[in-house]
């Protein structure tokens, strides 16, 4: 049996960070692609964890991006974005959405509905988005957007990501 690290955190002490990582790493969370077009219409999309609904009325969810992303720049002029939830047969197609390199859509199938965001087909959910609020927290942005369209298959089972990698979990019929 494990033993269970407690740590009090000081001011921003590197071992600090790392425990916090791995503390949040015991959250299983969901693993989405989310995607954006760019002010000269080029297709922008990012792997991103950090999603959740906020509000059934208004329909809200959030996504949170690194202020250090590339895709930054984008999302704030955009103005919209489209969450794109993967299902376990997803994990390359998230690998190369964390891509440094190159176009990150190379032989991606995508969509349009109503904001011209790219939608990526055959996905557990989509959410397409509408920016509502914005604002900074640490080292991350956070993006609140009001779902303007959605598209949902619960018949797969989720990628998710635990302890720092991709997992698959199954679910029960």
């Amino acid at each position: 049996m494990s033993q269970a690290v407690t740590i009090e955190l000081g001011e921003g002490a590197e071992h600090d960070a790392r425990a916090l990582r791995n503390a949040f790493g015991c959250f299983t969370t969901g693993v989405t692609v989310v995607t954006t077009t760019g002010e000269d219409g080029r297709k922008i999309g990012l792997t991103a964890n950090s999603f959740t609904s906020v509000s059934l009325d208004p329909p809200l969810a959030l996504i949170c991006v690194a202020l250090t992303s590339s895709s930054l720049p984008a999302l704030d002029a955009a103005g919209v974005f489209t969450v794109n939830v993967l299902h376990a047969d997803h994990e390359a197609l998230a690998m190369q959405f964390t891509r440094k390199e190159g176009d990150r859509f190379e032989g991606v199938e995508v969509e349009t509905w109503r904001t011209g965001t790219p939608v990526l087909p055959g996905c557990m959910a989509n959410f397409e988005c509408e920016t509502h609020q914005v604002f900074d927290a640490g080292d991350h942005r956070i993006y609140v957007g009001r779902v303007v369209k959605l598209r949902y298959d619960p018949d797969h089972e989720p990628l998710v990501y635990l302890q720092g990698r991709f997992r698959r979990v199954h679910v029960d019929a």
